[in-house]
């Protein structure tokens, strides 16, 4: 996610990762990542871009030290389109958690329960009465 000047958005929970990932591969010496080392970094972050999109990244990428990547730069590699879920794949991910039954429906007071006991901005009544109005609720109550 960008913030108003351009710059990377990343929550405060996903930055201390990348940041004990990078401190994990970078040199001792001069707390830099090898560039070498960048695909091997990214994976234990969970992003998993081919070598040739990595490459394609990385040339793109400012550098004032050659051969390395410094860690403003590997968060950018951490948030390219490969490296991060979009909205709609983050959506699908959390219903999945809720999908217990795996049979790619919720019924609907279960979803209810959801937006409005669940999280760090719970729905008010109306409030998920207006989104469950929104969803493709079907005759027996699924969503």
């Amino acid at each position: 996610m960008a913030g108003p000047n351009g710059q990377m958005l990343v929550h405060a929970e996903r930055a201390v990762e990348l940041f004990e990932v990078y401190q994990l591969f970078a040199e001792d010496e001069n707390q830099l990542l090898p560039q070498e080392s960048t695909m091997d970094a990214l994976r234990t972050t969970g992003v998993n871009p081919t070598e040739n999109d990595l490459d394609n990244e990385i040339l793109d990428l400012e550098k004032r030290f050659p051969g390395y990547i410094e860690f403003d730069n590997f968060v950018k590699l951490c948030v390219t389109e490969w490296g991060e879920l979009s909205s709609e794949d983050l959506l699908k991910e959390a219903f999945r958690v809720f999908d217990i039954s795996n049979c790619g429906r919720l019924p609907r007071e279960h979803v209810k329960r959801i937006l409005v006991g669940s999280g760090l901005e719970r729905l008010t009544e109306d409030e998920a009465e207006y989104v469950l109005k929104q969803l493709n609720v079907d005759e027996d109550g699924t969503v």
